[in-house]
C-alpha cells in the first residue's frame, strides 16, 4: 500500500482493519499495521472523514516495538490535536500556539470535503468550477460547500488570536520572536528580519533592510525584538 492509497482509506475500511482505536480530543485514531514501510501506523479520523495529514507511521520509528509505537503515538497526538474549547484558550507557551494555529488551518478543514485554493502554474477545472460555486475560506485556503462551517472556522482563528496575543508584554514578545528566529535560521538568513517581523505584522519587503521601526511596535516590544535576536546569534555556532 501506498501514501496515496492510504489517504483514500475510508473510516469503515480502516476500522476493519484495525487492531484497537483510541479517542483523542474528539478524532478517533485507529491503530493499524498497513505491512510493506508503514508498518504499525495511527490514522486519525474525525466526523467521518480521514484527516491523514494527522496520520503517524512506523515508517519514522524504526526500531520500537509495536507497543512501544503506540505509547509513542498516544503521547505525541495530544500535541498535534485541539478540542474547539482549547482553541480559544490562552496559553503563555508560544510554541502550542502555532501548533493551535496549524492544527486550525490544516487538520480541522480535513473533516469536511473540501478543494484546495492552491496550485502550481493554473487552477484545474475543478478549481476553476469551485470558485464560482463553493465558499473560500482563508483559513484553510481552500473551497467548501458549508458557508456556516466556513465563517465558524474563521471565528474560531479570531477567538484564538483574541486569547493570545504574543507581543503582549516584553518577556512573550522575546519568547515568539526567538522561537520564529529559530525556524527561520536567523542569524544565516538574508531576509531573516523580514521572514520574522512578518510572522507578527505585515511590513514592506525591503530584504535585508526591513527594520522594526517599520512596525509601529511599543519601545519594550522593539527592546525585545533586539534581545532575541541578541541571544539567538550568540546561541548558534553557525
Amino acid at each position: 500500500m501506498n501514501i496515496d492509497e492510504i489517504k483514500k482509506l475510508t473510516e469503515k475500511q480502516v476500522n476493519a482493519m484495525a487492531e484497537s482505536w483510541e479517542d483523542v480530543k474528539g478524532h478517533r485514531v485507529y491503530f493499524v499495521d498497513l505491512g510493506g514501510n508503514f508498518g504499525y501506523s495511527a490514522l486519525v479520523f474525525c466526523e467521518g472523514h480521514h484527516i491523514h495529514y494527522a496520520n503517524d507511521y512506523e515508517l519514522h520509528h524504526h526500531g520500537k516495538t509495536h507497543q512501544e509505537l503506540h505509547d509513542w503515538y498516544m503521547q505525541t497526538l495530544p500535541h498535534k490535536l485541539f478540542t474547539e474549547e482549547e482553541l480559544m484558550e490562552p496559553t503563555d507557551d508560544y510554541g502550542e500556539l502555532t501548533r493551535k494555529e496549524h492544527f486550525l488551518r490544516n487538520y480541522y478543514p480535513m473533516r469536511r470535503d473540501y478543494v484546495t485554493m492552491f496550485y502550481i502554474g493554473k487552477p484545474s477545472e475543478e478549481q476553476e468550477a469551485a470558485e464560482k460555486a463553493m465558499y473560500p475560506s482563508h483559513v484553510a485556503f481552500a473551497y467548501f460547500d458549508d458557508p456556516v462551517f466556513v465563517r465558524h472556522m474563521a471565528d474560531l482563528l479570531d477567538a484564538l488570536h483574541a486569547a493570545n496575543d504574543p507581543l503582549r508584554d516584553y518577556e512573550h514578545a522575546k519568547s515568539a520572536f526567538k522561537h520564529e528566529m529559530f525556524n527561520h535560521e536567523y542569524p544565516i538568513n538574508w531576509q531573516g528580519d523580514w521572514d520574522v517581523i512578518n510572522c507578527f505584522t505585515k511590513v514592506e519587503y525591503k530584504g535585508d533592510g526591513t527594520e522594526i521601526d517599520q512596525t509601529g511596535w511599543s519601545a519594550d516590544i522593539k527592546r525585545a525584538y533586539r534581545d532575541a535576536a541578541h541571544e539567538v546569534s550568540m546561541a548558534c555556532d553557525w
